[in-house]
């Protein structure tokens, strides 16, 4: 593990989503390894949600594409009120497919990044968070194995997340 892209990483995010609750960072390390797999295990399902998704309206607090989630590979959360504009629900679902097949989930290393994290809370590198507040979700965490978590509701009602999971290199617009 490269401490500094963790360090980098979440330090990004936490200057872009000020707000944000540790469960949003362990969600952001979640996604950063294990991809976008967890979403797709029920392929119908999936497309029929993003494609609700696609119809609404969106209040954006998003201006850019999409923002970088990268810890080893070149992942993004490629945000829809933006992608919408020019691109389509298939050509998204397309993406949120190819990347699955190219990413392959390593809760090891998911573990080892949160691990990894609570030194660094530990150590003080990331003083919005406590020691002990990462324990008890540690807690939490390990009695269901590392699962895919929601954002926090803090999260939800300042940013209004409505993105998807895709490799870079997929995004086929602009």
């Amino acid at each position: 593990m490269h401490l500094k892209k963790l360090i980098e990483l979440v330090t990004r995010h936490m200057e872009r989503y000020p707000a944000m609750k540790l469960q949003d960072v362990y969600k952001l390390l979640h996604q950063s390894v294990m991809g976008p797999a967890h979403i797709l295990q029920n392929e119908a399902l999936s497309y029929s949600y993003l494609k609700n998704e696609f119809e609404r309206i969106w209040e954006d607090y998003e201006t850019e594409l999409y923002v970088d989630i990268s810890l080893d590979h070149e992942l993004v959360r490629l945000n829809i009120p933006i992608y919408r504009e020019k691109g389509s629900v298939d050509a998204l679902f397309e993406m949120m497919l190819e990347t699955a097949k190219q990413i392959t989930p390593d809760k090891k290393r998911l573990m080892s990044c949160w691990f990894e994290l609570g030194s660094l809370i530990e150590d003080k590198n990331f003083e919005n968070f406590t020691p002990n507040e990462w324990r008890e979700l540690n807690k939490i965490l390990g009695k269901k194995d590392f699962p895919p978590l929601s954002h926090s509701a803090t999260y939800k009602d300042l940013y209004k997340p409505s993105y998807r999971i895709v490799l870079k290199d997929l995004i086929n617009i602009m």
